[in-house]
């Protein structure tokens, strides 16, 4: 794996709270880079619809002293993105701790209850779309001030989907909510260039997390085939014979936050092996 000189920098990633999720991936590799880490996550089990599952503080902090044991120093906090308020306090956090911002990774994301359009609950859109597409705006909103009074420009990173871009049946929520994340991303971009803070959108493909597993099965359940032929069947869909790790998506988020990815913003960005 290339290592990125990401010394003296500090990241923030949401949705970082699952240890074998993306999140918690991309927090490893920046701090193997160099850079000090913040990880947020909601820490708050939600029981109104059916949903992914979400970390909890003990996981969360896992993370974190996971990623003190690398080397740096990180901190975890417990955070609602679709709330404005718990991202300002996060922020403010953040601020106190280590006084800046440099790299922003919006990876919070859930997918609530997917269902076809007619059958699925509008709370279950709300919701959906809230995490997704609201949470990334408002982590923008208000950690963005921190980054910009660093006046060393910055990296943001937005989490968005393949299902932004290729759509599947019974994730019309989800695949909107990720197709505001790019539309947020290219907008945001232009805003920002100015200021050398650079904007750029992730596309992960099927990737093996718990999150995935989740979706698979859901979808055996739903079209009565077994879930190893469901497994099997997104494999054949995947030229390079395989479904992603978490690791696999790191590593661009890790270039994207580097030097080396100085002039590329406003870009999407596919880790889909091929698809």
């Amino acid at each position: 794996m290339m290592t990125y000189n990401l010394n003296g920098k500090v990241a923030l990633i949401t949705g970082a709270g699952r240890k074998n999720g993306i999140g918690a991936a991309i927090a490893r590799t920046l701090a193997r880079c160099g850079a000090q880490v913040v990880v947020g996550d909601i820490c708050a089990e939600l029981t109104q619809l059916p949903h992914g599952g979400t970390a909890a503080w003990e996981e969360l902090a896992a993370v974190a002293a996971e990623l003190e044991s690398l080397g740096g120093h990180s901190m975890a906090v417990r955070v609602d993105v679709t709330d404005g308020a718990s991202v300002q306090a996060m922020v403010g956090q953040i601020k106190e701790r280590f006084g800046r911002l440099d790299i922003l990774v919006n990876n919070a994301g859930t997918a609530i209850a997917p269902l076809p359009v007619i059958d699925m609950a509008e709370e279950a859109w709300r919701k959906t779309l809230a995490v997704n597409a609201t949470g990334t705006f408002l982590a923008c909103k208000y950690a963005l001030p921190l980054m910009l009074a660093g006046k060393q420009g910055g990296r943001v990173i937005n989490m968005a989907s393949l299902a932004a871009q290729k759509q599947k049946p019974f994730m019309a929520a989800y695949a909107a909510g990720k197709a505001a994340v790019v539309a947020l991303t290219g907008s945001l971009s232009k805003e920002m260039a100015a200021a050398g803070i650079t904007v750029n959108a992730v596309l992960p493909g099927d990737i093996d997390t718990d999150l995935k597993r989740w979706g698979l099965q859901l979808e055996s359940l739903v079209t009565g085939v077994s879930n190893e032929e469901v497994v099997a069947g997104a494999v054949a869909q995947i030229p390079l014979g395989r479904l992603g790790i978490p690791q696999d998506v790191a590593n661009m988020v890790a270039f994207l936050a580097s030097e080396e990815a100085a002039f590329l913003t406003g870009e999407t960005f596919n880790v889909t092996g091929g698809r």
